[in-house]
């Protein structure tokens, strides 16, 4: 049973790809992207119902794959634009985004008094471990609630709860060394 089902997602892969790299294109999905885009739509629908692969029909299993390589071409587009503010990749940190007022009045960013501490907050968080610079990135810049974070790092609320607790201690020390 284990090798008809290896062999039924070698014929769909083998099958389903090209007109999967078509939508995908279509969508706009850029090109070095689109591998990646497909090859998580199988892996998701491996992973959902690879149980029911013998008992769908080929009409089924299309419409199941189309469905989830839209969901993954939408998820890529939405992560493009709240990832497109903020690039820790260039050395124009402070320039690409601006903090609006509405977060510089709360926590440790209220006592941001001239852009010299601004950029300050902007080299801590460009210098923190990873893990702590996607949370404060999510909750201090954005102003992301922790139950929204948990839901897009996929971590539980009491680790991002504390990940919030040491940023703000870290900030507070590194603003006050200035």
């Amino acid at each position: 049973m284990q090798q008809e089902q290896n062999e039924l997602l070698q014929a769909l892969y083998e099958g389903y790809q090209g007109a999967l790299r078509y939508v995908a294109s279509n969508i706009g999905i850029p090109y070095g992207e689109i591998d990646d885009i497909i090859q998580d739509t199988f892996c998701a629908y491996i992973r959902a119902y690879g149980d029911k692969l013998l008992e769908w029909n080929e009409a089924q299993r299309k419409s199941v794959l189309m469905r989830i390589l839209k969901n993954r071409c939408a998820d890529y587009f939405r992560d493009k634009s709240r990832n497109q503010n903020i690039s820790m990749d260039t050395g124009n940190f402070g320039e690409e985004y601006q903090i609006p007022d509405q977060y510089i009045l709360k926590d440790v960013l209220e006592h941001v008094e001239d852009r010299e501490d601004l950029r300050t907050i902007q080299k801590c968080i460009k210098e923190m471990r990873p893990v702590w610079r996607e949370v404060a990135i999510l909750h201090f810049v954005e102003g992301r609630p922790v139950t929204e974070i948990c839901q897009i790092l996929k971590i539980n609320s009491a680790t991002c709860r504390m990940r919030i607790s040491r940023i703000r201690k870290y900030l507070r020390e590194q603003i006050g060394k200035k």
